[in-house]
């Protein structure tokens, strides 16, 4: 019976959804059915006195069947269903957020957390996941302000409704539809406009415009197309998160959502954020006119099935075998499911598939892999060529966080999908990636790199940096800003002057969700990279593996980095070691 549930679950995932009943329905109604979580209850059932271990164990036992729905719930999110099946999940998900705020706010939850810090290492570190979960609680009132206020954000940068209204004459540009209507009517200089004319959208208008200064009056003015409609959304948001900071005892958002983070201030994030502003001397209006003058680069033609098989080889390294247990379509293997272990411990099952339908190569939870609960299950959904170097990133990406997530080593679930902080989390995985890229494609850089791919690269590593200063100021109290003049931030990063920065606050998602913490994403990259470069020619690959991802010992990442690092491993000297990773290799840093 499992093996066909599951089995079907592979099917889902490769595009033959409408081959079998969609099993979106009955997840919604055991997710409706879940049992409430009472912690007094669960700890009387056993014979009392209970150690901290076994309370533990209980609360991981009592919740562990919320968590694997949660995770189901977040990987069918990504298919193409009905309204009903859409309906249904969002319901399940307002029930797990009920579920979960109703057990965190119980007095036994409260207890066994502050009990935990006084464990072993694995014990502490749960007791700081759920002391998270604590701090982040918000009333029903308050959840309903917060997500109203994110939606309107979200549909507002989505909504398409806006015209460009351009009063300078130089400036205009003939849209295809007029040019159509020219042509029908036999208008002499029809010809020419063809030339010139653009699809109404902003970026066409950018590829089309020749004019500088009329590229950025368009550009500039689409970045704040949503600042009247968003800035009293916003401002509810940086309102509620400011109360809870307060009553936390801090300053503002950005000092108590760091508090708990490696890089724990914004001091500390504005010392790291500085190190990665590098000039690309190219403004984002200007981006479209350049990009076409670069050539690309050649890219691979190679089978994703034979890379993944040289992956699997090479992983033996690691501790890793894969055992092949299912083949469907004996002829054209397009579904696969492996059985993986490392040093004899089975880890869990690992399900491939490949479609030709598919734009990218991802990677998707089943079921987190838990010591002493649950074996892991890891869905890698890929195309079946690799023939662009973003197909080579994704790629390895791909098959690094699906071993990194199954090879965990911890008894508890949130360890294992959370970090000692949120921005150490996927450096393991990020690691790994770099390890097995260079193993698969030596010199990639040099190969399926060129002019145009390493722009790209440098000017998007930019505008994360730019906008994890506007998200870090955001939510700063006025005086401790760490940068008060964006505008200057702006010329550091693009070599262009922008009088109206301060529109850009309004025009990205991420300032409502992750706010402080977008910076999580640049910063465990350059970490990664940093980590791979001084291990990369190292022979103990399995104490590597078992160091860095098992870490079945629950070090902390600056014990962990100790293992391998001549001096100190606090946030300071790391984003010195990274600074000075960049200028002694800047092919790394982007």
């Amino acid at each position: 019976m499992v093996k066909l549930t599951l089995l079907t679950l592979g099917l889902l995932s490769s595009g033959f959804i409408y081959a079998a009943p969609s099993p979106v329905p009955l997840l919604v109604e055991q997710c409706l059915r879940l049992p409430r979580i009472d912690l007094a209850v669960a700890f009387t059932e056993e014979k009392p006195p209970l150690t901290i271990a076994q309370q533990a164990l209980i609360l991981e036992q009592q919740t562990i069947g919320l968590n694997n729905i949660n995770d189901r719930v977040n990987y069918y999110r990504g298919f193409k269903l009905s309204a009903d099946e859409r309906e249904g999940l969002l319901q399940c998900q307002l029930r797990l957020a009920d579920t979960l705020s109703e057990l965190v706010n119980q007095t036994e939850f409260h207890q066994l957390t502050n009990a935990l810090t006084q464990g072993n290492r694995e014990q502490m570190l749960l007791s700081g996941k759920l002391q998270s979960l604590i701090d982040t609680q918000l009333s029903i009132t308050e959840k309903a302000k917060l997500h109203t206020a994110q939606a309107t954000i979200s549909q507002g940068l989505a909504s398409q409704q806006f015209s460009l209204d351009i009063h300078d004459a130089k400036c205009e540009l003939i849209t295809e539809n007029q040019t159509d209507a020219m042509l029908a009517l036999h208008e002499e200089d029809a010809v020419d406009t063809q030339q010139r004319h653009f699809s109404g959208t902003v970026a066409s208008y950018l590829l089309k415009q020749e004019n500088p200064q009329c590229r950025q009056q368009v550009w500039q003015a689409y970045q704040g197309r949503a600042s009247q409609r968003n800035r009293d959304a916003l401002s509810q948001i940086a309102k509620l998160r400011q109360q809870t900071a307060r009553a936390a005892g801090f300053p503002d958002h950005a000092s108590f959502s760091l508090s708990t983070q490696l890089l724990s201030s914004p001091a500390l994030v504005k010392a790291f954020l500085d190190t990665q502003t590098h000039a690309v001397e190219i403004a984002p209006w200007d981006l479209g006119q350049i990009l076409p003058q670069k050539a690309f680069a050649q890219g691979p033609e190679l089978q994703t099935a034979h890379t993944l098989t040289q992956s699997f080889a090479y992983l033996q390294q690691w501790g890793l075998n894969f055992e092949p247990i299912e083949t469907i379509n004996i002829q054209e293997p397009s579904h696969q499911i492996f059985r993986v272990y490392h040093q004899r411990r089975l880890l869990g099952e690992l399900y491939i598939s490949y479609n030709v339908a598919r734009q990218s190569h991802q990677q998707q939870t089943l079921r987190q892999s838990v010591i002493g609960q649950q074996f892991g299950q890891q869905a890698l959904e890929l195309k079946p060529q690799l023939s662009t170097h973003k197909d080579i990133e994704q790629f390895t990406h791909a098959l690094a966080q699906a071993v990194t997530s199954l090879a965990k080593g911890s008894h508890f679930y949130l360890n294992n999908t959370q970090d000692s902080s949120q921005d150490s989390h996927h450096i393991a995985s990020l690691w790994l990636t770099e390890m097995l890229r260079s193993e698969l494609f030596p010199h990639y850089e040099q190969t399926y790199l060129n002019e145009r791919e390493i722009l790209i690269k440098a000017y998007t590593k930019q505008l994360k940096v730019f906008r994890a200063k506007v998200a870090l100021s955001f939510y700063q109290a006025q005086p401790q800003q760490s940068y008060g003049d964006l505008a200057t931030e702006f010329t550091y990063s693009f070599g262009q002057e922008w009088s109206q920065v301060n529109d850009y606050q309004y025009s990205f998602n991420a300032i409502a969700n992750e706010g402080p913490l977008y910076y999580q994403s640049l910063w465990q990259e350059a970490l990664a990279k940093f980590i791979y470069q001084i291990t990369a020619n190292r022979s103990d690959k399995l104490n590597l593996f078992n160091l860095l991802v098992v870490n079945e010992d629950s070090l902390s990442l600056s014990d962990q980095l100790s293992a391998f690092i001549d001096g100190p491993t606090d946030p300071t000297h790391l984003i010195q070691y990274i600074a000075d990773m960049a200028r002694q290799a800047p092919h790394l840093a982007q």
